[in-house]
């Protein structure tokens, strides 16, 4: 998907891959990642995700990428944040409290020269088309230091409607996309049955979430 497509859902508000409750993988399975209190989590493609403040709660600070200004203007307003705003290489960079928005194209966020210890995708890989992945993983990998972990979560489906996110991204491709950086341990794996909208509508006959642990070789 390119800018454009991502600036008109926000601005148009058709966001329906944000959601508004905590997610349930992240409670579950954040005490998987050792996290001491007080590492700053990366939270790559992070738009107005309530899971950055559930983050902040367990005494981490933030660092999000987002493209859209809309959601990182909501993002602070719903949070009742008033953030200072400054240039930061290729971004623009909101921070108020432990949070750290990099307004921009996360692809060009390894020239800002940071590494990271912990981080959280519940959104990024599975809104990417399969030709972007392998640049992702790799981009990852550069931006965790040595022992570093991630909390991924990712979705696999059987759509034959599979043009818009959230794109199927099974434990096989996982596997092959971020194994050459990365340990893999696979957490969960939950069956959404027929409430998932796109059970219910036939769109596709299942829909899992998978959560895995990634460890930083």
């Amino acid at each position: 998907m390119d800018a454009d497509f991502w600036h008109e859902r926000w601005q148009s508000a058709r966001i329906g891959f944000h959601q508004a409750d905590i997610n349930a993988h992240l409670q579950r399975c954040w005490q998987h990642t050792g996290a001491d209190a007080g590492d700053e989590v990366l939270v790559p493609l992070c738009g107005k995700s309530h899971d950055m403040r559930w983050l902040a709660q367990q005494g981490h600070a933030v660092a999000g990428f987002e493209l859209s200004p809309v959601a990182v203007n909501d993002f602070f307003a719903e949070a009742g944040l008033t953030p200072s705003c400054q240039e930061e290489g290729p971004f623009l960079c909101w921070q108020q409290g432990p949070f750290s928005l990099y307004q921009g194209d996360f692809f060009k966020a390894g020239q800002l020269g940071l590494s990271f210890k912990l981080a959280y995708d519940r959104a990024a890989l599975i809104a990417l088309p399969a030709e972007m992945r392998p640049a992702y993983a790799e981009l990852m990998a550069g931006l965790m230091a040595t022992g570093g972990r991630v909390l991924l979560v990712t979705v696999d489906h059987d759509s034959k409607q599979d043009q818009t996110p959230p794109f199927a991204v099974a434990e096989a491709e996982v596997r092959a996309l971020f194994e050459p950086y990365f340990e893999l341990k696979l957490l969960e794996q939950t069956h959404a049955g027929e409430q998932h909208r796109r059970v219910d509508s036939g769109e596709c006959s299942y829909f899992d979430e998978l959560c895995f642990l990634l460890t930083r070789r």
